[in-house]
């Protein structure tokens, strides 16, 4: 767990307080930074001995009881130890092969998950305080609460509606399960509903909102000042408030590994990659029913979108991968933007809107928070600089 939360803090910012951290009982209230590139190699490092020593046998000593995520099932915890394993290895594989190499093949002996089985689930629930239990991701999207737009981007429903948007042949079959439809919701009696535009649930008419425009903007485009009757909204049956979080899941694996062979890192090869990248679709295709049953997709259509959308070898597969990691990350944003930065896949077009701070570039980092700026005096010294959103970090070719 450590391991998960730093990686995810040092992706945000870069260099961050690591070998100081969490020592306030030390009275160290103003941690040094650590420079990502000494971070990465100590989690890898971490994950290898917390996986290593993780066993059944040691007894459970009331482990079980309070873990939410196994229910105290070691092989599962040692599966997610290596899996993770593989993500950190992928990305520090452009800046520093020798050590994803050396974990990567660690992962694979070691054994990582086996199929959507071993998926990662935080467990949710609207009690006993509904502000600290439920899912975060569904009350932020909540009708009428969270505030967000809840419209899907036209990059993600183009890329779900295939080559041809005038049929549903070559449709992705997550297209009618990442959106709802075209509509809109209310919240009657506290209980959310859906209701779709005339045809809005027909994949025909699904169409996603561009990036970029404000309200005017597009006013001038659809000649409609209720984007509602227009653009599709992410499923609601994702939004509800005890919905499950997904921390980590067998696909993403897959896909890493994919990559990984296709490269020839740690000890795969490119024979290899197929196989992975087959995995990790059918496992993304049909990872969503915990969210509800109706969200599944059967082994026959799985089949069949995967043989029209067959591997292949070399900088196409590469590519194929990039994007099916992105779809397969829709309710795990940080890790898709993470991907991306890394890989630069799939080919994304940045929007420049007037007054933006980054030039019309796609951000690569968050920058760090004010009060960490002023208030700890060991950032002017050892933070990651210049402190901007078009810094890159150390793994995606940015300084240590």
């Amino acid at each position: 767990m450590r391991a998960f939360l730093y990686a995810r803090l040092t992706d945000y910012y870069g260099s961050v307080p690591y070998s100081e951290a969490e020592q306030a009982s030390t009275q160290l209230f103003q941690p040094k930074y650590d420079k990502q590139k000494d971070i990465y190699p100590d989690l890898l490092k971490e994950l290898d001995e917390a996986s290593s020593d993780l066993s059944a046998s040691r007894g459970d000593e009331g482990f079980s009881a309070a873990d939410l995520y196994f229910n105290g099932d070691i092989t599962k915890w040692k599966k997610w130890g290596y899996s993770l394993m593989v993500r950190l290895a992928m990305k520090i594989s452009n800046v520093d092969a020798a050590t994803a190499n050396t974990y990567l093949s660690k992962a694979v002996a070691g054994g990582v998950f086996a199929s959507n089985a071993d998926n990662v689930w935080c467990p949710m629930a609207t009690g006993p305080s509904v502000w600290t239990n439920q899912n975060g991701i569904s009350r932020a999207f909540y009708p009428g609460d969270g505030g967000q737009p809840t419209y899907l981007s036209r990059t993600l429903v183009n890329f779900l509606k295939g080559v041809d948007p005038n049929s549903t042949v070559d449709d992705d079959p997550r297209l009618m399960i990442l959106s709802g439809g075209v509509g809109s919701w209310g919240v009657p009696n506290g209980v959310s509903t859906f209701t779709p535009v005339a045809g809005g649930t027909d994949p025909l008419n699904q169409r996603g909102m561009p990036n970029g425009m404000n309200s005017s903007l597009l006013l001038s485009i659809e000649g409609v000042a209720a984007p509602d009757a227009v653009y599709s909204k992410i499923n609601i049956k994702f939004l509800d408030f005890d919905d499950p979080y997904m921390m980590m899941n067998y696909g993403e694996v897959q896909f890493l590994l994919a990559e990984a062979a296709e490269r020839g890192l740690g000890g795969l090869n490119a024979g290899q990659a197929a196989g992975f990248y087959n995995n990790g679709v059918i496992a993304s295709l049909q990872m969503y029913t915990p969210y509800d049953a109706s969200l599944a997709v059967s082994d026959v259509t799985a089949a069949a979108y995967l043989a029209a959308n067959a591997y292949v070898p070399g900088a196409t597969g590469l590519s194929q991968i990039g994007s099916q990691i992105w779809v397969n990350h829709f309710l795990n944003w940080y890790e898709a933007w993470g991907d991306w930065r890394r890989t630069q896949l799939p080919v994304l077009t940045p929007v420049n809107y007037p007054g933006n701070v980054t030039g019309g570039t796609i951000p690569v980092r968050l920058k760090y928070p004010n009060r960490e700026v002023s208030g700890n005096p060991n950032f002017a010294a050892t933070s990651t600089k210049p402190n901007l959103y078009t810094t890159k970090v150390w793994w995606a070719g940015g300084p240590e």
